[in-house]
């Protein structure tokens, strides 16, 4: 397996640079977990129970991620989907589904990643 920093200065991905903003603070959705704890709690978010409303939430909060990917196309920043994903889980745990917040979130995100990856495979052919 490849190191990550190189992997990314190979894909034209600038360093982690800790100046960089940082999506704890810029996410409506993700949070600081307290000092005495640490870490990021990187989907803090309820559902209200009203499908249609959690599900236009949910393609809300994908906009906003995949606005600031774009904005920050940054290696700490090509791990972040993982982070959101596990802590989706992790709150939806008790209830045993994902909500129509997540399922929403995670629909529009496909959606962009299979049209990146139409126009990849049109660019580069279907081995990339």
């Amino acid at each position: 397996m490849p190191n990550t920093s190189v992997r990314a200065a190979a894909e034209g991905m600038p360093k982690v640079n800790r100046l960089a903003p940082d999506p704890a603070d810029d996410l409506s959705f993700m949070h600081r977990k307290p000092r005495d704890v640490g870490g990021i709690c990187h989907w803090n978010i309820e559902a209200t129970g009203r499908y249609g409303a959690d599900c236009d939430n949910g393609f809300s909060l994908a906009r906003e991620y995949l606005d600031y990917i774009g904005r920050h196309p940054t290696n700490g920043n090509g791990t972040l989907l993982a982070c959101i994903v596990n802590d989706m889980m992790v709150r939806r745990r008790d209830e045993g589904k994902l909500s129509g917040v997540e399922l929403a979130f995670l629909n529009e995100v496909n959606r962009h990643a299979m049209a990146t990856a139409k126009v990849v495979v049109a660019t580069v052919g279907g081995d990339a």
